[in-house]
């Protein structure tokens, strides 16, 4: 997205905006006059009283938290202010209270050093490109709302609204069936958003929680992003606890990874069909039912949506993007392959780990069987995730090298480049949140994917 070229602050190298946020190493990229018009920007656009905000555990979030607090007083909003909360909290509070829109200070996966804006609007719904723009254009003209110090502008403390949230997600699954278990859960939450709630639903649903990483800090004791390489210290831990399963993070805790009590942490490609399974399980389909997954996404999702004769759609990258297909398509269900489990009868309508976890602890009660077994039902993931840096190089000659090469590959281009054939995928475009081109690659076999990496990576070492 171009940005603003009256503001060179806007297009710092340490800064990032995009449909995921406005996101930037501090103080560089998200530097005091970005926070500033940024926040002056989404207050101008809110056409109602209250704003929700919400927080990840960063150091400089107290910091951005209090501005925020500031800039929304002083242009007559009250404010309900959660603290540290995940990302989801924060939208199901936006979307429960009726609130204008909402605040979520966190950068997600990036590194503590970075920090972000994720701006809520009517409905707990993430704000979309067209409404970036128009938060952009604001910032162009520094057409801002004045300030009004309203005699009764107030900061309400919003951790009881917590509640409604975990109340929406335990509304989805067989609570009774779940505590008769009494499941002993794991839980790495990188001293991050979800410390304090994700144990609050687990104590909910009868577990008894086995903490790792669950003081925020202001300290990821791991790498923040739930990789399996970031996760072995939590997956040697849970092998030697007597955890039913385990369950990891990211700062926000939007995304969710399983942890097996045999194999640690799993592809995080399986958070999805798993939850996908508990709501196939616990409801009966409706007519024209569907399942709506990124391109980005594995397509074992496919196979569970094909086990019950519905289709699967796929969007853009991006949570905005799922979200929009989903409401255009009616699908029941939905999410991405980052771990990101969507139910949209839960109000955060988004990657929701409280919704992810419920869902995945109900599937193994529904089932009766043990982790191990459930996740084994399951195709095994051959799926790779690969960066470039791509500084100075055009996306469009690399992509037009891809389709060459991949001839006989169906192509979908509505966001960077992703070809397909009944067997294997491979999609290229360039992330929403770090400076770099992503390459994902799925096959059927182990085999099939070398071979498509090797391919796809001689084309990446000419370009």
């Amino acid at each position: 997205m171009a940005l603003n070229h009256q503001k060179p602050v806007f297009q710092h190298p340490d800064l990032m905006v995009s449909v995921s946020g406005i996101r930037g190493i501090i103080p560089t990229g998200l530097s005091p006059d970005v926070i500033f018009h940024s926040l002056m920007a989404f207050g101008s656009r809110l056409k109602g009283n209250a704003v929700v905000i919400g927080r990840d555990s960063r150091p400089s979030g107290a910091y951005i938290e209090n501005i925020a607090i500031g800039i929304m007083l002083a242009m007559g909003k009250n404010v309900i202010r959660l603290g540290i909360v995940p990302t989801p909290t924060v939208k199901a509070v936006v979307a429960q209270s009726g609130a204008a829109g909402g605040i979520m200070i966190s950068a997600s996966h990036n590194p503590v050093i970075w920090n972000a804006f994720k701006f809520i609007g009517p409905g707990g719904f993430f704000t979309n490109a067209q409404d970036l723009e128009g938060l952009l254009d604001l910032v162009r003209k520094e057409d801002y709302k004045p300030f009004q110090f309203k005699p009764n502008t107030n900061v309400e403390d919003g951790t009881d609204r917590i509640q409604a949230h975990i109340d929406s997600v335990l509304a989805r699954v067989n609570v009774s069936a779940i505590k008769r278990k009494k499941f002993t859960v794991f839980l790495d939450a990188v001293n991050g958003g979800g410390s304090f709630v994700l144990p609050e639903l687990l104590r909910r649903l009868g577990c008894k929680v086995i903490l790792q990483h669950c003081t925020p800090d202001g300290t990821f004791p791991r790498p923040p992003e739930p990789t399996p390489e970031a996760l072995k210290q939590s997956s040697r831990l849970i092998k030697k606890s007597k955890a039913d399963i385990g369950f990891a993070l990211d700062p926000d805790a939007d995304r969710l990874v399983v942890l097996s009590p045999k194999k640690g942490a799993i592809s995080e490609e399986l958070t999805l069909p798993l939850s996908f399974m508990s709501y196939l399980g616990s409801n009966s389909l409706p007519k024209k039912a569907s399942i709506t997954v990124n391109l980005s996404t594995s397509f074992v999702n496919d196979w569970v949506a094909d086990s019950v004769g519905i289709p699967t759609y796929r969007s853009k990258v991006g949570e905005a993007n799922v979200v929009a297909e989903m409401i255009h398509r009616k699908s029941v269900f939905g999410g991405e392959g980052n771990g990101g489990v969507i139910d949209p009868a839960i109000p955060s309508f988004g990657r929701d780990s409280l919704s992810g976890v419920a869902h995945i602890l109900n599937l193994l009660a529904l089932k009766g069987e043990d982790a191990e077994t459930v996740i084994g039902s399951l195709p095994a993931v051959y799926m790779r995730k690969i960066a470039y840096k791509i500084a100075g190089q055009k996306t469009e000659q690399i992509y037009s090298k891809f389709r060459s090469a991949f001839s006989e590959y169906k192509e979908d281009s509505r966001d960077g480049l992703r070809l397909a054939n009944q067997d294997s995928w491979i999609h290229i475009r360039p992330s929403n949140t770090e400076p770099i081109l992503r390459l994902i690659g799925e096959a059927r076999t182990k085999k099939d994917l070398e071979s498509l990496l090797n391919k796809a990576g001689k084309i990446m070492e000419n370009s």
